[in-house]
């Protein structure tokens, strides 16, 4: 009994971390993505420019 007791008192933790926690985080990890991705883009749009200016 008292592994179940153990077991309920657990799944309801579970249950909001995966509500709450992993979506922040994939959040977190889109934002940082994309600012990877402007860095790329912004770097190459330089390059472009300073090609074109010469």
């Amino acid at each position: 009994m008292g592994a179940l007791e153990l077991l309920t008192g657990i799944i309801p933790l579970l249950i909001l971390f995966i509500i709450y926690v992993v979506p922040i985080v994939f959040v977190i990890w889109f934002a940082l993505t994309v600012i990877k991705l402007q860095k790329e883009q912004i770097q190459l749009l330089k390059s472009i420019s300073d090609k074109l200016k010469s």
